[in-house]
């Protein structure tokens, strides 16, 4: 398995330039979104994409989504890739099964979202945390990256499993977590793939 990450707050949004680089679904996208930060994200995914998946980030890579919205590329099955953004960074995961990635920039939790969306002992493992925003992104991260690796997205209840530990089981196979850092304190990063 291989993780890539990328600075996107040098990528200027406006400038078309980056667009010849692009699927015409990344290009239709980015032109959807309204704020510059998040054409920034959106481009320097793809961009990252590129250069996990050819080696370049000129060499653009041919994708498709399922119905639940997990990316896959069409030309190289036997890889499996995921991508995600927050804040400055764009983040890619390759692997050959099943992988999720998530990312997000720290910020202050809200505890609300943690009794509506996590398990009782997930919300008391924050609850008891020194570092309360830290725990929670560290339980919505690897979340996150569960739902994307199973390719679900956000239709399985996230309140349904718990990520407290090193692994969580679906439908009898087992997913593994691993964290990773952009090198930059007020990020959170967890990879999860099928072991």
């Amino acid at each position: 398995m291989k993780v890539y990450y990328m600075n996107v707050k040098s990528i200027n949004a406006d400038d078309e330039k980056w667009f010849k680089y692009l699927s015409q679904k990344r290009i239709e996208k980015v032109n959807r979104l309204k704020k510059a930060n998040k054409k920034s994200q959106s481009i320097g995914a793809e961009l990252l994409l590129n250069y996990a998946v050819n080696g370049d980030i000129k060499k653009t890579v041919k994708w498709d989504t399922e119905n639940g919205g997990k990316l896959y590329l069409t030309q190289n099955k036997d890889l499996y890739v995921n991508l995600s953004h927050s804040g400055g960074y764009a983040v890619c995961a390759v692997h050959n099964k099943d992988v999720g990635i998530d990312i997000q920039h720290l910020r202050e939790c809200d505890m609300n979202l943690a009794k509506r969306f996590f398990t009782a002992e997930e919300t008391e493992y924050i609850n008891c945390s020194a570092d309360k925003n830290n725990a929670f992104f560290e339980v919505w991260t690897k979340k996150e990256s569960f739902v994307k690796a199973i390719g679900t997205g956000l239709t399985i209840p996230l309140n349904s499993f718990s990520v407290l530990s090193d692994t969580t089981r679906y439908y009898g196979k087992t997913y593994c977590f691993k964290e990773y850092s952009v090198g930059e304190d007020d990020y959170k990063m967890f990879v999860c793939y099928l072991s």
